[in-house]
Order: C-alpha cells, then sequence, then structure tokens
C-alpha cells in the first residue's frame, strides 16, 4: 500500500468506509472501531495514516518510564502520515495528560496526522491551532506524573486495539481501522454502497414515493 492510496482514503468519511467494510465482511461489525467513549477534540479535515503506539500513566509517581525521544523516533521513521495511538494505564483513565501545548508542538513539528487517546488532554486552546485532529475522553487540567511507559507495543483505546503500522481512519464521528490490504476493495465497495445509499435518498425525497414500496424493500441501509 502506498501513499497515494492511504491519501485516497481522505476523500471518504468515516461511517461510509464502515459500511464499505461491513459490506465486504472483512471481520466482525462490533470490532475495529472507536467505541464512542473518545470524541473529535480538535480538528475538521479527515485523519488518516499509519498507527505508532504508545503506553502512559500518570494517576501515581513511578520510575518506570521511557524517553519520549522513542515515540518521536518511532513517528520520524514511519512511512508516509502518522497517527499515534496512545493507551492510558490508568484506573480510571485520565488522571493526568500527556498532549498539551509543549508536546502537541513537537508532535506537529514531526507532522503527524493525529493522536488518540482513552486518557485527556489540555491546552486545548492551543491544541486548535496545530494541524491534526485529537481524540481524547475529554480535557484536564494536569500533567500529574505522566510519563510512557512503552512505545511500539499493541494498544486498546476506545474498545479498538492497534498495532504499529495499522492503518487508521477518522473524523467526528470516531476512528476506524482499515485492514491495509484491504484498501482497495474498501474505496471499490465505498463508492458502490454510496452510490444504493443515495438511489434509495433520492427516491425517498421524490414523487413517486410509496409506503407500500417501502415496505417491500429487502433491507435499507442507514
Amino acid at each position: 500500500m502506498n501513499t497515494d492510496d492511504i491519501e485516497a482514503l481522505a476523500a471518504w468519511d468515516t461511517p461510509a468506509l464502515s459500511n464499505s467494510l461491513d459490506a465486504l465482511r472483512l471481520r466482525p461489525p462490533h470490532l475495529g472501531h472507536t467505541d464512542g467513549s473518545v470524541s473529535r477534540v480538535t480538528g475538521t479535515a479527515p485523519m488518516v495514516g499509519r498507527v505508532v503506539t504508545a503506553r502512559m500513566v500518570a494517576r501515581h509517581p513511578g520510575a518506570d518510564a521511557v524517553p519520549v525521544s522513542q515515540l518521536h523516533q518511532a513517528i520520524a521513521t514511519t512511512d508516509g502520515p502518522v497517527v499515534v495511538v496512545l493507551e492510558d494505564c490508568d484506573t480510571p483513565a485520565g488522571a493526568g495528560a500527556f498532549l498539551g501545548e509543549v508536546n502537541g508542538s513537537l508532535l506537529a513539528a514531526l507532522g503527524i496526522r493525529g493522536l488518540i487517546t482513552n486518557g485527556r488532554v489540555r491546552d486545548v486552546r492551543e491544541l486548535r491551532q496545530f494541524p491534526y485532529s485529537v481524540y481524547a475522553a475529554g480535557l484536564c487540567v494536569a500533567r500529574s506524573s505522566m510519563r510512557l511507559i512503552d512505545v511500539g507495543t499493541e494498544v486498546t483505546v476506545a474498545g479498538m486495539t492497534v498495532r504499529p503500522g495499522d492503518l487508521l481512519h477518522g473524523d467526528e464521528h470516531g476512528v476506524l481501522h482499515i485492514p491495509a490490504d484491504a484498501v482497495p476493495g474498501v474505496l471499490e465497495k465505498a463508492d458502490l454502497v454510496r452510490q444504493e445509499e443515495q438511489q434509495v435518498v433520492a427516491w425517498s425525497r421524490s414523487a413517486g414515493f410509496t409506503v407500500d414500496e417501502l415496505l417491500t424493500l429487502r433491507r435499507v441501509r442507514h
């Protein structure tokens, strides 16, 4: 999969690509996407990129930190656009923020397309100035005892499990994991699904719409 294939996904909204994956039956429909427990805090354009992962804690002090430079190196050495997926391992998550003005500025300099965390972020006014999307459970005040505890492992955020190099797409609805080898098929199927949906929408708004015909439809996509 090349960068052009990744960028082609940016022309679509995330629900449309989710419908395409469902139609292709590549995995159970309840897997491979965020569960609604995180929302887009900043950003407006669709987000597409390859995953770089990290895990963090913040609630209690500890000596288990790894250098943030490991995350920076992972981003810099990943081919194509990058989306950082940061799992907050505290229970409950959100005691302190990794992402704020300083870390946000460094990630902007590295050219990431987005960051997703089940934790919280701060300095939201500054984050809104950066050219990437941020998804989080909400906002918080403090850094607390925040530290990264590893980089480059499998992580789970908002019910979605990903590994380094996986492909993600996101917009205001949430974030979707797309199998990289399925991208051409996903794009083709998304176009077919969209055409089918638009035919139903156009018919529902036309003078030819009748309840009797509606009740004969095998199914209606939504």
